[in-house]
């Protein structure tokens, strides 16, 4: 993999460093048809969200139709009867319910052209769902988005990597100085191996420190 200078590590919400993230993975496109991307990394506490949701908003701007973002990581409950609004359910409850997708999109807050939703309820939504109601569940949502962006958790969870044979492209984020050369090298052949495939590597450094964009030859 050649290495592209590509500075990730300002989180501004329009930094450049995004923009060259997109276009890089745009050149990398062999049709124009609707864009799956997963951003994985081997390990926790890389930034896995910011880059993606930095990609996502950029994304967004260069695209007519709305582009999603599916939050695909687990969140546990925090409150016991504290909130009794009722809440925008999850595509894996609006599937277990018969509604339409669409019920669990909402907009991103000052975001043009962007909207999220969540997986499913849970700790491991991924696993929750399966990968038959996860590729069932991307087709549909491909009528009508351009690009969907999944925010997965690390590797080390089997249905997240599991996950990157239904998407177009997995990016790997690590983070200079804390990610082993030996924890990049078995993500990627542990999501090769079940039938993803890697774009590239999005070195993820710290704010002073330009990062880059290790795109595939």
């Amino acid at each position: 993999m050649a290495p592209i200078r590509i500075g990730i590590g300002a989180i501004a919400r329009h930094h450049p460093s995004f923009v060259q993230l997109y276009y890089a993975i745009e050149a990398r496109r062999t049709s124009a048809m609707p864009l799956v991307v997963q951003f994985v990394s081997p390990t926790p506490g890389t930034g896995s969200t910011t880059v993606a949701s930095g990609y996502a908003r950029v994304a967004a701007d260069d695209c007519a139709q709305s582009v999603l973002f599916v939050d695909c990581n687990g969140s546990a409950v925090k409150s016991r009867g504290r909130d009794k609004q009722p809440q925008t359910p999850t595509l894996f409850d609006a599937l277990r319910r018969g509604l339409p997708l669409s019920d669990a999109i909402v907009p991103v807050r000052d975001a043009r052209n962007l909207v999220c939703t969540r997986l499913g309820p849970g700790e491991r939504p991924l696993l929750a769902l399966g990968g038959d109601r996860l590729r069932s569940m991307l087709d549909m949502l491909r009528a009508t988005h351009p690009v969907i962006v999944l925010d997965t958790p690390p590797t080390d969870a089997p249905e997240s990597a599991a996950a990157s044979r239904y998407c177009d492209g997995s990016v790997l984020v690590v983070a200079a100085g804390r990610t082993r050369q030996s924890e990049i090298e078995t993500a990627k052949t542990l999501l090769e191996r079940l039938g993803g495939q890697t774009v590239g590597v999005v070195l993820n450094r710290e704010r002073s420190l330009l990062p880059r964009w290790l795109g595939r030859r």
